[in-house]
């Protein structure tokens, strides 16, 4: 009998998994894209050199419950895998198997287990993972252990660092616990093995120069007194005695034979993701357009009297109408003062009133983020203190736009932004001088934006087309502030998601208005969602 219900377990998880294939989306990115991006990176990585992608861990909700599972996004930009307990391993050159087999790739993944797909999912398992995702080397996570390969005889083992966070089921032997062990083993990768310093060394010996030494050494000699690792380092000792180019050149080899290379793995990865693709960019386009319909569609419900609870939900619901799985990260949205917190959260005003609403609220859809923000007033006009701050922000964005082109250096953007912003603050008589313009724009004006919302890239580099960015100056000025009254309580934050052209850019976000007046034209229109009337809660 035991027999018999297992057997009706498996019988009913195959008939799951064959229904899955039905009405899903047909324009996830494909085997063959996946295919390419892993050898781009092997033609980045140095001779004699492997790249170990670990998933990322799962995470507790509450008690028993997990969160929903985010992927690692490099693993999924190498592979398409979404699932968690599994490692990835690209090699540069061609291995030989025991054998006799030739491999460049060896995947091992979360085993197929009916009984528990039957409760959290189907999985993709070794066959599935092969034939739907187009590898030829997949093995159970189990035998990774096992599997005969000395790691620690590579050149350079590129990983991204391990989290110490991670905890050990002790029902599952081969989960992300047991995985990261058994890398530790293969690779012998020492106890006190430290990314943090990896990276900042890696970072030094790229940027130092004898010009730059003096500032460089103040900079460690501060970061020295808040850490026991960097004073017992002596690669940093070495740096911080360097007085030639000689000197530097040699610390430079040193830290570019590095065995264990969290600093080039992130370098490689980072120049690989800032450029998108066309199947990428097809995407982006998708999640930003989501964005901003959803933010054209609460233009038109937005009443005085709203929560701003009911408003994240009707963004949010717009997002799921059209097709996006997730939110690209926690939705922001604050009625009044609430909108000088730049990344609150809570959500938790029942009642915005007749005040002006900041929502920074971007679509996740098949892994790629959007960042959209636009400030409305409830009422569908700006006061004249609103509307002062919100037009001066629009002519900060106005200005940045045409410096969204290749070869501008990223720099360039916020100096551009805080420029204008400076000028218009004194012009206003809310700062004296322009170098006051912090009080009141307090962080950077661009981003990269693709599989993270704060996507990788180097930000000192000048832009390249198919680059994408955020460009979002905004003005803040909470109540007590060394200005006149009028202002407080005024936050205004424009945000667009642009593509970096090769002579100019291209506004995917142009869905949702952006210009005061168009805002306020937008507000006059009905929305569908306004005519939703629920019963009473009892």
């Amino acid at each position: 009998m035991k027999q018999l219900a297992a057997m009706l377990v498996l019988a009913a998880t195959l008939t799951m998994s064959a229904n899955a294939q039905e009405n899903l989306p047909n324009d996830y990115l494909t085997p063959a894209f996946h295919a390419a991006r892993r050898e781009a990176l092997r033609a980045l990585m140095p001779p004699h050199s492997v790249a170990v992608i670990f998933s990322y861990p799962t995470r507790t909700f509450s008690n028993d419950i997990s969160y929903p599972y985010h992927p690692n996004p490099d693993l999924y930009y190498f592979s398409g895998y979404k699932e968690p307990q599994a490692v990835l391993l690209i090699f540069k050159e061609p291995q030989k198997g025991a054998d006799g087999s030739t491999y460049r790739e060896l995947f091992f993944v979360q085993q197929r287990d009916p009984q528990q797909e039957q409760w959290t999912g189907r999985r993709l398992g070794v066959e599935k993972t092969k034939s739907e995702l187009g590898f030829d080397h997949v093995y159970n996570g189990s035998e990774f252990a096992g599997y005969p390969i000395d790691l620690a005889a590579f050149d350079h083992i590129l990983f991204s660092g391990l989290p110490d966070d991670v905890h050990d089921d002790l029902q599952d032997p081969a989960d992300l616990y047991d995985l990261m062990q058994a890398f530790r083993k293969k690779a012998a990768l020492p106890a006190d093995f430290d990314p943090a310093t990896n990276g900042l060394l890696g970072n030094l010996a790229e940027r130092a120069t004898v010009a730059t030494l003096p500032s460089i050494k103040a900079y460690i000699g501060k970061q020295r007194e808040a850490s026991e690792k960097l004073r017992n380092n002596e690669l940093i000792t070495r740096l911080l005695n360097c007085k030639s180019a000689e000197d530097l050149e040699a610390f430079r080899k040193k830290v570019a034979d590095f065995k264990w290379n969290t600093f080039l793995y992130d370098q490689s990865i980072a120049s690989l993701r800032v450029i998108k693709t066309p199947e990428e960019m097809a995407l982006m386009h998708k999640t930003v357009s989501i964005s901003a319909i959803a933010h054209a569609e609460v233009m038109k419900a937005i009443r005085p009297g709203m929560s701003e609870l009911e408003l994240q939900g009707l963004q949010e619901y717009v997002h799921k109408k059209l097709g996006a799985e997730y939110v690209g990260y926690p939705s922001i949205v604050g009625g009044g003062a609430n909108g000088c917190i730049l990344h609150y959260e809570e959500n938790a005003r029942t009642n915005v009133g007749k005040d002006m609403v900041l929502m920074d609220i971007g679509s996740e859809y098949h892994g790629y983020s959007a960042d959209v923000t636009r400030t409305v007033p409830t009422t569908g006009k700006f006061s004249p203190e609103q509307k002062a701050i919100y037009d001066l922000v629009y002519e900060a964005q106005e200005a940045v736009f045409p410096l969204c082109h290749e070869g501008t250096p990223f720099p360039e953007l916020n100096e551009k932004a805080t420029e204008v912003l400076a000028a218009g603050l004194v012009r206003l008589g809310i700062i004296k001088d322009k170098s006051q313009v912090s009080l009141y724009y307090p962080h950077g004006c661009s981003h990269y934006l693709g599989l993270d919302v704060h996507d990788v890239g180097t930000y000192g580099q000048p832009l390249k087309e198919n680059m994408v960015i955020t460009v979002e100056p905004g003005i803040y000025i909470p109540a007590g502030s060394p200005c006149d009254k009028k202002w407080w309580d005024i936050g205004v934050r424009i945000e667009d998601d642009v593509r970096i052209g090769k002579d100019k850019e291209e506004l995917l976000s142009w869905q949702a208005p952006r210009k005061a007046e168009d805002v306020e034209k937008m507000r006059t229109q009905k929305s569908a969602i306004n005519d939703w009337v629920l019963p009473a809660i009892r």
